[in-house]
């Protein structure tokens, strides 16, 4: 009797145990997301975007279904930003050093300008950079922020 009971609280326990673990999981997974979700939306307060593209870029719609946003399979962190040929203008905002699973930025044909931040530096996974058609400034052909990027694979910046 003794021993049923001890075996009937020992599966409880750990029942109890596998729902904290899952429940944590989805807790982080949500945190790491949200750090995602924060950044998109401080990149689209500072845009200009005639024709609403960002619009899907709100609170009640998951960020992995934002037009030109795409995530990753195993994580539902951002991997690809591409509004390109969007005719959106604006800067860059330094919270794109916020999305650290990015790996391809691709903001061509479309009417940005300023400098590229340095926070760019930061997305460490970033392989492909295109900012072709654009009017950044300063040092954009060698921006000394890109250094640190040993992952990047291409890089163009290409103006008409």
């Amino acid at each position: 009797m003794v021993n049923s009971m001890f075996m009937s609280c020992l599966a409880s326990l750990v029942w109890c145990f596998s729902l904290l673990l899952l429940n944590s999981h989805s807790y982080f997974a949500y945190r790491s997301n949200e750090t995602d979700r924060l950044a998109l939306l401080a990149i689209k307060s500072q845009l200009q975007d005639p024709l609403g593209v960002t619009s899907s870029w709100n609170n009640s719609m998951n960020l992995c279904q934002w037009t030109g946003v795409t995530c990753g399979h195993r994580h539902p962190r951002v991997t690809a930003l591409d509004l390109s040929n969007r005719s959106i203008g604006g800067t860059l905002s330094p919270f794109v050093g916020n999305l650290s699973f990015l790996r391809v930025i691709n903001l061509t044909d479309n009417d940005f300008y300023g400098k590229i931040p340095n926070e760019v530096g930061r997305v460490l996974r970033l392989e492909i950079l295109l900012l072709t058609n654009n009017s950044f400034s300063g040092k954009k052909y060698h921006p000394i922020c890109l250094i640190a990027l040993t992952s990047l694979i291409f890089f163009c910046v290409r103006t008409s």
